[in-house]
């Protein structure tokens, strides 16, 4: 295996995440830093990255949260057609109604900006750098149209009112949305 190819490798094995790649792969990350892949490699290997994470997406339905995740902080480095693959990953958020509630709240606080700035969730993303946004409304709704209740807290660390989490989390979502989407403004 070339250099490139393990440069290529390190990338993907960390969701392109040189931070990652410096902590879990320093070897290949020092490989990475003396080669600096131009920007249009780095474009393509987002492109594949973003393939490959779709591929994926389905394969661990208590997962599929996580993959959201993925997608929006490789859209959020700029690279790929955020318009692209703003739209595909909001048709397939538009059959993320048969989710659990559990995960349901997770995408919805990943759109807010989950574990992140607001200006990294999928909000800021989609209202600021596609024209999704009257798509991604749509598609939200139908994503927070349901209730919790004391039945579906469980026993793990930040589920134990999952009543309160989901409001909060819909309330993050409104929050973002009030300060970036540009429809509520007209």
């Amino acid at each position: 295996m070339n250099e490139l190819d393990l440069i290529k490798e390190a990338y993907f094995n960390n969701g392109g995440s040189t931070f990652h790649m410096s902590r879990e792969e320093p070897e290949k990350y020092e490989l990475y830093q003396r080669f600096r892949p131009d920007e249009e490699t780095l474009k393509k290997w987002d492109a594949e990255l973003l393939e490959k994470k779709f591929s994926e997406l389905w394969q661990d339905r208590d997962f599929v949260w996580g993959r959201v995740s993925q997608i929006i902080k490789i859209l959020n480095r700029g690279r790929a057609d955020e318009d692209y693959w703003a739209s595909r990953l909001l048709d397939e958020m538009e059959k993320m109604d048969e989710l659990d509630k559990h995960s349901k709240i997770i995408i919805i606080e990943t759109m807010s900006g989950r574990n992140t700035r607001e200006d990294k969730g999928g909000v800021h993303l989609i209202c600021e750098k596609t024209n999704q946004e009257t798509k991604m409304v749509r598609v939200m709704k139908k994503l927070m149209d349901f209730s919790c209740d004391e039945d579906d807290n469980i026993n793990r660390r930040g589920w134990d009112n999952t009543v309160n989490r989901f409001l909060v989390s819909v309330g993050s979502y409104e929050k973002a949305y009030k300060r970036f989407g540009k429809l509520n403004s007209q």
